[in-house]
Order: structure tokens, then sequence, then C-alpha cells
């Protein structure tokens, strides 16, 4: 994210108005860059804190001690952030992200708000053990093992991925 401002939150005593601003800011996305730059900027503090370092929030004024920045930290963020500041790794919270196209190839991770996210549509059975299934949005046809419940792209005999045509009920070649 902002070099300039993880630098600030490694080094210096003083968290600024715009650390604390983008800090806070990055509740309100979803895309797994913000959550991950959220979670290592508090995660850097945090130990700070826990090695005795004194680091004053200049927003409020406070003089954080690793208690109080915990309270911080608890308020202001997610649960899923807070767990990954201050769990257990094996308690951490697990969460789950949308693919979304952003771009021409280009896909962002959005956290989800739900675990019930479908990831893939269903085209056809070819047989008992295998179906054709489009992941939702890439629109590239898989192969589903349904004895194994794997995937493997669905590949033309010319080696290239394929896309699903809804309207037209065929699979194409993508070129």
């Amino acid at each position: 994210m902002n070099q300039q401002l993880y630098d600030e939150a490694v080094r210096s005593e003083l968290l600024s108005k715009q650390l604390i601003s983008t800090l806070l800011e990055s509740v309100d996305y979803g895309s797994i860059s913000f959550i991950n730059w959220s979670i290592e900027v508090l995660s850097v503090i945090k130990t700070r804190l826990d090695r005795g370092d004194k680091i004053i929030d200049e927003v409020s004024g406070e003089k954080y001690t690793a208690s109080s920045f915990e309270k911080f930290v608890r308020k202001n963020f997610s649960s899923y952030i807070f767990s990954q500041v201050y769990a257990e790794d094996h308690k951490k919270e697990k969460v789950y992200f949308n693919l979304e196209r952003h771009g021409n190839g280009e896909y962002n991770l959005i956290m989800s708000e739900t675990t019930h996210n479908k990831t893939y549509r269903w085209i056809s059975s070819l047989s008992e053990r295998f179906s054709l299934v489009e992941m939702i949005a890439t629109g590239i046809v898989y192969l589903k093992d349904n004895k194994n419940d794997s995937y493997s792209p669905f590949l033309s005999e010319n080696g290239k991925y394929c896309q699903y045509d809804k309207t037209n009920g065929i699979i194409r070649e993508l070129s």
C-alpha cells in the first residue's frame, strides 16, 4: 500500500493523523490488499508495544500501552482483522473472498460477507463421475471429478482454455 506509512509504523514514536486515517478507512474496503496491509501495520505496532516502545496516537493524543492498543483494534476493526493481529495461530478467524472482474484479465479479491459463495456454476453432467462447470468470475469451463471433488480446466483439442456461451449453449475456445 503506502511504504511511507508502513515505515512510520515501524519506526516512529508518533502515529500520524494520515496513518491512523488510512488504517481506519481500510475498514470500509473489502479488498484483500487493504485488509492485509492493515493487519501487517497493526501487527507491527502491536509488536513494538509488546517490546516496550512508546507510541503516541497523533489523533487522540493517547500514549498506547499493549492493553490500550488492543482495545483500539478491537473497537475500530473487524473481528477478522482483530483475530489476525491478536489471536493464536490456531484460533485465527477464517474469512472468504469473492473474485470480481476488475478489468481486462484482472481480478480483485473482495472480502465476502458470507461463507456461502458459489465459485462454480453447473453446466452439464457428462457421466455419473464427471460434470462440466463454469467458474463464475472468469467464465472458464472446468471438468469436475465428482468422486474426488476436484476441478481441472477443460482444454480444447488445441490445448486452449474454453468459455461457456450460455446464450447459444456452446463451449468456445479462447483465442
